[in-house]
């Protein structure tokens, strides 16, 4: 067999694309992964979303929110180009690996050129390839299409994303096991539309999300840096207070939270404190709201604020217009 499928053997509609970037395929989040065999389950991989964009022999990467990220990682877009099509599109997650786990720190100490570690890009999607529209076309071609064009341009940076049919209890189970934060669910017949439709969905064991800092507390006793962040959330058009977080930070990274908010603060806060304690809202040292942070949550209590918060991560790959 040819090394990778011709443009007249592909499916799709002719399509002439360019280098800029396109809207990924969005997540539903799910406390139970899906049941039946119209569904098909993949690893969660703990990375940065990036979408790779090649044309007239220039590859480019973005971010999930269309910033570009080729000159941050020039050897992941060196590594699309050597699978030699004149044009594609690409979805996947940039990762560090250390042994078969993701690491999410090594992956931003990477990026901050503390460690050497390689990035590697899991791809799982293809949009697009030579001169060809896949979109349409159902998931598992696109998967079997992707498969291909990989296995047959080899690289040590490029991986593809291996899938299991059916059973999700059986695949999340897997995956904790082997200490991954969950899986990703989607449909086998669907199309890649680039909106969060239901067609793909998340379930993780320890369930996260993304969050706003509007603001932090002082610190007390030995702590140094800050006491506490302060999370909001956007509903109905605004930002609303939804708790804070104050466990799982270096002091490292305390103090270097402190410059960053110190730089951004503001007198009153836009955000609707209505769950806010009067108490609290005098401790309050107000910034902009423009830091996304990740933190682990087990749901809300009955006050309607996060329950056992626990930060894991900065988001620099997103903005407050991504929440």
């Amino acid at each position: 067999m040819a090394t990778q499928r011709r443009a007249k053997e592909l499916p799709g509609e002719a399509e002439q694309i360019d280098t800029r970037a396109f809207a990924p395929e969005l997540c539903r989040s799910e406390k139970t992964p899906p049941v039946g065999d119209g569904w098909l389950h993949e690893t969660k991989w703990d990375g940065y979303r990036i979408v790779a964009v090649g044309a007239k022999g220039k590859v480019r990467l973005w971010s999930r929110n269309a910033i570009e990220w080729t000159h941050k990682v020039p050897e992941l877009a060196q590594a699309v180009a050597s699978l030699g099509a004149h044009s594609l599109q690409l979805d996947g997650e940039m990762v560090v690996l250390r042994g078969e786990r993701d690491d999410f720190n090594a992956l931003q100490a990477r990026l901050s050129a503390e460690n050497a570690d390689p990035a590697i890009y899991v791809v799982f999607d293809v949009p697009h390839l030579n001169g060809h529209s896949l979109r349409k076309v159902p998931l598992l071609e696109r998967k079997e299409i992707l498969e291909k064009l990989l296995r047959s341009h080899p690289h040590p940076l490029l991986r593809y994303s291996e899938h299991q049919i059916g059973n999700g209890a059986a695949a999340l189970a897997r995956a904790i096991s082997k200490g991954y934060e969950g899986i990703i669910s989607k449909r086998t017949q669907s199309p890649y539309c680039g909106t969060r439709n239901g067609d793909w969905v998340k379930v993780k064991d320890r369930p996260s999300d993304e969050f706003v800092v509007i603001g932090y507390t002082e610190p007390k006793g030995t702590r140094s840096g800050l006491g506490a962040l302060l999370l909001a959330k956007p509903l109905d058009g605004r930002l609303v207070y939804i708790g804070r977080v104050g466990t799982g930070f270096t002091d490292a990274l305390l103090r270097e939270l402190r410059k960053q908010l110190e730089a951004a603060r503001v007198k009153e806060t836009p955000a609707d404190l209505t769950l806010m304690d009067r108490k609290d809202r005098a401790e309050a040292r107000w910034t902009r709201p423009k830091i996304v942070v990740e933190v682990f949550y087990q749901g809300l209590g009955s006050t309607g604020l996060l329950r056992q918060p626990a930060f894991k991560t900065m988001r620099l790959d997103k903005k407050v217009k991504d929440l």
